[in-house]
């Protein structure tokens, strides 16, 4: 099979380009023969003139349109896979494919399609008031960056596709990672029979890693809508286990002031972390904690954790009470609240024998779920049943 894979990273690294990379990976290695399209948001200049034009072709890139046209006829795929089409590549791209008779699959990493800035968060909590269909209270809001301009840039974008039926007609299938994700997809207005569930997979850790450390571990951006206040207030009394924080964000200076502040030699923060490094801190951890306030799609360091046996701790809301079940691969904390947060800490300390108990479920879980033979195996039923012939 034949299969074009596409890309727009950001101009911060996620775990949307973890995903994209391992997948690129996980074809070639399944015997298919993959082109991989990727565009990047550096290329939007800073200076006014670059801006302005990228403005003016943010809605549709007439540039990835004519690039896409002309490589499927060169590599001739036999189906899409796009993942982030913002803001360089555009929704110009599924156009292209539909014009080529390429069926289309787009993986939704967040809720992009609803919300101008992709969380369903402002002002510290969860917001839906544009999902009814209207940006507008983005706008009004200033949701994208804090700037008017760019938010009604935004808005105009999204709306623009759903006048226009793109992600209805250009588009032949979506994948989302959780059941949650879904709804919320379904009430702005994708047909269920186009969206399936396809959680993330993540590869199988070396051995060598498989040892537990002393430590509990946060691994994201480290930015307010990641419950990184929260963390760091339930820490305050947390002296049972130390911290340790890898990611990078707008907090970062934030979270060192905090840490100083209150002296909490606890908290360790080792930065941005790839590769090997990142490994061996992840899977030696006694186990993740992930504050999220926002809503989440599905983090990939939870598959990552389960992976390597390590039981989560995380928010009692939205996506996480489906990803984390409740006293078996991992403990969740009432919603926002740190002293629960903190007890919830301690009880994955103090008693051993459950403990070994999570640990064996979130590896039993990666076994059933997350390995890439499963996730290949529920992506190549979702290109089947778009008529492409696997």
């Amino acid at each position: 099979m034949r299969i074009l894979l596409g890309h727009n990273y950001y101009q911060q690294p996620g775990g949307e380009d973890r995903v994209f990379r391992s997948e690129i990976a996980m074809l070639k290695g399944f015997g298919h023969d993959v082109y991989v399209y990727e565009r990047h948001n550096d290329e939007i200049k800073s200076d006014i003139v670059s801006r302005i034009s990228h403005a003016a072709s943010l809605r549709f890139s007439k540039n990835s349109y004519d690039r896409t046209r002309s490589l499927i006829r060169s590599f001739k795929p036999d189906a899409a896979h796009f993942h982030n089409t913002f803001f360089v590549m555009t929704p110009a791209v599924f156009y292209a494919c539909k014009d080529e008779g390429v069926p289309v699959l787009v993986s939704l990493h967040n809720f992009r399609l609803m919300c101008i800035n992709a969380l369903f968060f402002r002002d510290n909590r969860p917001c839906e008031d544009c999902l009814p269909g209207s940006r507008m209270s983005g706008i009004i809001h200033r949701c994208y960056r804090g700037s008017l301009p760019f938010s009604v840039l935004a808005a105009g974008m999204t709306d623009y596709h759903w006048r226009r039926r793109t992600w209805t007609d250009t588009v032949d299938h979506f994948a989302v990672a959780t059941e949650f994700t879904k709804k919320k997809h379904l009430q702005a207005g994708i047909p269920s029979e186009k969206i399936t569930v396809l959680p993330p997979f993540v590869e199988e850790p070396s051995d060598s890693a498989q040892h537990k450390g002393d430590y509990a571990l946060y691994a994201g951006r480290l930015s307010h809508e990641k419950g990184i206040d929260v963390l760091l207030k339930a820490w305050r009394d947390v002296k049972e286990i130390p911290l340790y924080i890898v990611g990078q964000g707008p907090m970062q200076k934030e979270i060192e002031t905090y840490i100083n502040d209150h002296g909490m030699t606890q908290v360790k923060m080792l930065g941005f972390l790839e590769g090997e490094d990142y490994l061996k801190v992840f899977a030696r951890a006694k186990f993740l904690v992930v504050p999220s306030v926002c809503y989440e799609n599905f983090p990939r360091v939870v598959a990552e954790a389960y992976a390597c046996g390590v039981p989560v701790l995380a928010n009692r809301h939205g996506t996480m009470q489906e990803v984390v079940e409740d006293g078996v691969t991992g403990l969740l904390y009432s919603h926002n609240d740190c002293q629960d947060l903190a007890l919830k800490a301690r009880a994955m300390v103090r008693d051993e024998g459950k403990y070994t108990q999570l640990s064996a479920n979130a590896r039993r879980v990666y076994d059933l779920e997350y390995t890439p033979k499963r996730h290949y195996e529920k992506l190549m039923a979702i290109f089947q049943g778009m008529g492409v012939h696997v």
